[in-house]
């Protein structure tokens, strides 16, 4: 299968160990958000495919994140420094890039981002701080893991010039989607949890580059730092 006529394609998360669930309640607090509704581990692979293997993940050396200021006006044109994974995120990852499919003549580079979102009396649950937007990738992918207790993680999806979505839903634990990410906009809206209570949603969201125009490196960092990459 390949993405549909809008560039989007809804699949469902492989089994992941034990292990990977276990990990989220202890995810630090990602602090350059304004408050401590989002917690987070951050790493970056190359993949590359074999006729006989699949995709395969090669860890790369830890490196901070960083995004283009056209892309994120919240927290971008800085280095953020997160923690790195300590999980396996390969069957997700290898799920990602069967369902574009991938171009398996090239390596590809892929962020990996392991999130969750907290909602209570004091904490507001902002999904999406930067508002609907690209992420400046070529693919990337939005894995749903769990909702507890919570209403609104509505995910949207929106074209270039408007803000009407084109999709609305509200993925549910074990499902995901990919998209093209130069022909769309997508967007989270915020989470709440009931007066006195406390929720949470916990995903991950996969980048994928190919390696040639990969968003890692000192070089790319300098660009993005000095304004000049786009």
């Amino acid at each position: 299968m390949a993405l549909d006529e809008r560039h989007y394609r809804f699949f469902p998360v492989p089994k992941l160990d034990d292990s990977v669930l276990r990990e989220f309640p202890t995810l630090p607090v990602d602090r350059y958000c304004d408050g401590k509704f989002r917690h987070r581990r951050f790493s970056q692979y190359r993949i590359a495919h074999s006729a006989t293997a699949g995709w395969q993940l090669e860890l790369l050396p830890h490196r901070p994140f960083c995004q283009a200021t056209k892309f994120n006006g919240v927290t971008g044109g800085q280095l953020r420094d997160f923690d790195p994974l300590r999980i396996d995120p390969g069957p997700l990852v290898r799920a990602g890039a069967e369902e574009v499919p991938l171009d398996t003549a090239t390596d590809w580079q892929v962020d990996v981002h392991q999130w969750r979102i907290v909602s209570d009396d004091s904490t507001r649950g902002v999904s999406v701080p930067e508002g609907p937007h690209q992420d400046g990738h070529t693919f990337s992918v939005i894995a749903v893991i769990d909702r507890v207790n919570i209403t609104g993680g509505e995910t949207q999806l929106l074209p270039m010039d408007s803000d009407e979505p084109f999709v609305r839903t509200v993925l549910r634990p074990g499902q995901a989607v990919v998209l093209d990410d130069r022909k769309m906009r997508h967007y989270a809206t915020d989470i709440a949890a009931p007066p006195g209570e406390h929720g949470h949603r916990d995903i991950f969201l996969l980048a994928y580059n190919t390696w040639p125009e990969r968003r890692y490196g000192e070089a790319y960092e300098k660009a993005v730092l000095a304004g000049t990459w786009c």
